[in-house]
């Protein structure tokens, strides 16, 4: 797992190549440029997340505070978009505050819901 508060490079991601370029291109369409998106979440940090293939939701967001945990779990339950890859992989986002704060979520389609793993209660 992955838990990332910038715009990462794509060799960053621990993704595979395909599917790092797409997260990488949604998290800037919205801003048109790499200058701008990567200005807005230094103005309005946001988190990105991501859980790949071969890791074990519950061991990977066990070490996660509760406001991230639930942050994820609102990802999961009511998020803002999801967008499926065909890779695999779906990005989900969901507007942490009214600044326009927010947490990515990028994780295997094929994993279904991670929400019994980011239950903060």
């Amino acid at each position: 797992m992955q838990l990332l508060n910038n715009i990462p490079e794509i060799e960053e991601l621990a993704l595979p190549l395909c599917t790092a370029v797409n997260i990488v291109e949604l998290l800037v369409e919205p801003f048109g440029t790499l200058d701008k998106a990567r200005q807005f979440w230094q103005d309005y940090p946001c988190t990105l997340v991501c859980i790949t293939k071969h890791d074990t939701p519950s061991t990977a967001l066990a070490s996660l505070s509760d406001e991230l945990l639930h942050a994820i779990e609102i990802a999961e339950n009511e998020p803002e978009f999801v967008e499926f890859l065909s890779t695999g992989y779906q990005l989900s986002l969901t507007i942490t505050n009214d600044e326009g704060n927010g947490l990515y979520l990028v994780k295997p389609t094929q994993l279904g819901a991670i929400n019994d793993n980011t239950s903060t209660n």
